[in-house]
């Protein structure tokens, strides 16, 4: 009978770990490809970039909490590592999200800009920034590269220069980024207006934007639409917002150009995998 038992034990034992194995080959199989995640956050942004085991995650949205089960639902359950965190600018709803990042995940690197705001979740935020001994922290403004890998990178265009603290419109000193991934090129602006999205020089053409400002009738307008000409636009914003966000010139303005919108108040979270030719969209609820 003792016999029986210990033979049991390890078939049980071993049945777990063909289990646990198993999770983690499928985890490893199903992260590998390039993905751009625009996380359903509610009124808020947060865009997580995966390949394979390497990510950088763009704000985080208002709420922590939602923040991470977005991420356990994005990366895999034994990576606690995030290589890149971008806050675009101060505003709560980009940045809340982040303290709890910063709690429950390790961060090779920190990109912001010095455009500050005298509020307790952005002392909070620095408070635990600075807890972290071993992270890079970077200014960040225009030339900065990450290079991913694979021939997929990450490009700051925007600010044009390095102290934003003279900057009169908070919104103005996000933190404006290109992701290149083989032929087709995310914009993501934070809540740039349109003031400087207008002139911003923008070689590439756009294949997916993110519509600066939760579709703000402040920001995309008709010029940068018909400069940039995407296939796609990403609206981040929360079910029956108290800002009217997106606002109706802004939608009728991208189907001018015949683009197609997708939202997360509407249809939850929007992932694109990409492969070396084309990324394709998935909508998660």
């Amino acid at each position: 009978m003792k016999f029986r038992k210990i033979i049991y034990g390890f078939i049980g034992i071993g049945i777990a770990c063909a289990i646990v194995c198993g999770v983690i080959v499928w985890d490893i199989l199903h992260f590998s490809d390039t993905t751009v995640a625009f996380l359903n956050v509610g009124q808020g942004d947060s865009i997580l970039i995966s390949h394979g085991s390497y990510q950088i995650l763009i704000d985080g949205g208002p709420d922590g909490t939602r923040l991470m089960e977005q991420l356990g639902a994005q990366m895999p359950f034994w990576d606690r590592n995030i290589e890149i965190v971008i806050a675009t600018h101060p505003d709560s709803d980009h940045i809340d999200g982040l303290i709890s990042v910063f709690k429950n995940y390790s961060v090779n690197q920190f990109w912001y800009t010095d455009a500050g705001k005298n509020t307790s979740v952005y002392k909070a935020l620095n408070y635990y920034v600075e807890k972290e001994s071993n992270i890079e922290k970077i200014s960040t403004y225009r030339g900065l590269r990450a290079n991913i890998g694979n021939g997929i990178y990450l490009d700051v265009v925007y600010p044009f220069k390095k102290s934003m603290e003279d900057i009169d419109n908070i919104n103005d000193s996000s933190i404006v980024t290109l992701l290149t991934v083989g032929k087709e090129v995310f914009y993501f602006g934070g809540d740039l207006t349109s003031e400087i999205e207008d002139v911003l020089p923008l070689n590439n053409k756009i294949t997916i934007l993110k519509a600066s400002h939760h579709g703000s009738k402040f920001s995309t307008s008709d010029t940068f639409l018909q400069k940039t000409k995407p296939r796609d636009v990403i609206i981040s914003t929360g079910k029956n917002n108290r800002y009217g966000h997106p606002h109706k010139r802004v939608l009728q303005s991208v189907k001018n150009i015949g683009a197609q919108i997708f939202r997360t108040d509407q249809q939850g979270t929007i992932v694109y995998n990409c492969h070396q030719e084309k990324c394709d969209v998935v909508l998660k609820k």
